[in-house]
This record gives structure tokens, C-alpha cells and sequence, in this order.
């Protein structure tokens, strides 16, 4: 009886380190993710990027658009923190691996087109801008600053990493409304329900 006691203590903490594992190995990955985007790197990014995601969109288009959005002349788009909040138990579906990562990221948004106009016109528009944002993201995740003419927008957002054996490493692919379409066709919805109920 003490022999099997100690076998499944033995086990049990095995199993508890693999978990621990996949956990702080997804971590790692998407920590240099969000470095690679933060620090505009797209290449990195998009070398973390889930590759079944080029089947929809080149690899090229996703960089065109990536730096028209982060150096627009209208627009300056800033990540000043990123950070994994939280890390699923992993699925195993046809020898693929699926994960979800919650992270909270906090992203400022500065708006040099309005620079030269006169005060109050600023103010309007930085007005105008926070409600959309507040209408978003809450109330109280949107800060404005008149003297810069920016927002700083704090959300809490989820992606889903995945270990296909045709890539190496963990991939990742984002979980919101602009990839809805290509989450859904790559990730089944039973395995998108699943992971996501980690935060219900």
C-alpha cells in the first residue's frame, strides 16, 4: 500500500511539472511576442504567428498592413506594457497542441493628426475618440490626455497558442473581432469553447 501511495504521489507530480511546463514555455514565447510587437519587430511577429494564418492573408500583406496601421501619419500606435495573465490547460486534438493565453495589454494611441488644430477642436476630437474607446473597452480602461492628444487604453484580450508538428515551437493566433473569421476556420469550436471557459 506505501509502494502504491508513492507511485501516485510520484505520478501525480509528474503530471503536475509537464502542466507547469507547457504553462511557463507558452509564457516565454508570447512575453517575446509582445517584445517583437511592442518594439515594432513584424518579422518577429510574424515568425510567431500561426503559419495556416498565410493561407488567408500573405505573410506579406499582414506586414503591409502592420506598418501602415503602426506608422501612420495620422495616427501613432504605442504598446507600453504587455503581460500573460494566464495560461489554459493545453488540449491534444490530432496531434496538434492548443492552448489559451489571457494577457492584459495597455496601448496608447496618439492622434498627431489633430497637433496644429486649435485647442478646443483637440479637445472635441479626443472627446469624440474616448467615448468610441469607453464604448469598447469600459470606462474606466480609457484615459485621455489633452496635452499629448492621446488615450491610453488598458484591455484584457486572449489568443490561442498552438504546437503543430509541421512548425516548430508555439505559434500564436489573436482572438478578436478582426480574426474572428480566420480563428474560426483554423481552431474547431469545441476546442475554442474549452480553452476559453479557463476565465468563465
Amino acid at each position: 500500500m506505501k509502494l502504491f501511495s508513492t507511485v501516485v504521489l510520484v505520478v501525480l507530480f509528474t503530471l503536475s511539472g509537464f502542466a507547469q511546463s507547457h504553462k511557463e514555455e507558452i509564457t516565454k514565447n508570447a512575453e517575446t511576442y509582445y517584445e517583437y510587437m511592442t518594439n515594432q519587430n513584424f518579422d518577429g511577429v510574424l515568425d510567431y504567428m500561426y503559419p495556416k494564418v498565410f493561407d488567408k492573408l500573405s505573410r506579406e500583406q499582414m506586414k503591409l498592413g502592420m506598418e501602415q496601421m503602426f506608422n501612420s501619419p495620422e495616427m501613432k500606435i504605442e504598446f507600453v506594457s504587455n503581460k500573460v495573465t494566464d495560461v489554459s490547460d493545453k488540449m491534444d486534438v490530432e496531434d496538434i497542441t492548443y492552448a489559451a493565453v489571457f494577457y492584459n495589454s495597455k496601448m496608447r494611441m496618439t492622434f498627431i493628426s489633430e497637433k496644429d488644430k486649435p485647442e478646443e477642436e483637440q479637445k472635441s476630437f479626443l472627446e469624440f475618440m474616448s467615448g468610441i474607446m469607453k464604448t469598447q473597452f469600459g470606462e474606466t480602461n480609457v484615459t485621455s490626455d489633452l496635452k499629448t492628444l492621446s488615450l491610453l487604453v488598458n484591455m484584457d484580450a486572449n489568443m490561442f497558442a498552438i504546437k503543430d508538428p509541421k512548425y516548430k515551437g508555439w505559434k500564436f493566433i489573436g482572438n478578436d473581432d478582426a480574426m474572428k473569421e480566420l480563428v474560426d476556420s483554423i481552431i474547431p469550436e469545441s476546442i475554442r469553447t474549452k480553452l476559453l471557459k479557463t476565465k468563465d
